[in-house]
């Protein structure tokens, strides 16, 4: 699989998480299979993904579904609205 890896957001995400090749491989690979997934108009053959990859069609999955359960995990653990003032955070640390 040939990725262009030249793009700021790439270069910052590879250089901060200090990815590997392997790594990065299994991270597209998965983002490729959960598209696909998900929207009907895009289009990722897993044995092309597997084949590229010269992992088994299951380890493709394997990491698909590792990925999609970590984004559902970290959207649904998302804190919304405005932040407590530290003052508000203080009180409610000393009341614990």
């Amino acid at each position: 699989m040939k990725l262009d890896l030249s793009g700021k957001r790439a270069q910052k995400l590879i250089r901060e998480h200090n990815l590997t090749p392997e790594e990065i491989q299994q991270i597209v690979a998965a983002a490729r299979i959960n598209l696909a997934t998900f929207d009907p108009g895009y289009r990722a053959n897993v044995t092309q993904i597997a084949d590229e990859l010269r992992k088994s069609r299951p380890t493709i999955y394997g990491w698909a579904d590792r990925a999609l359960a970590a984004t559902i995990d970290s959207l649904r653990n998302i804190r919304t609205g405005r932040p407590p003032k530290d003052r508000e955070r203080s009180n409610s640390l000393s009341e614990s």
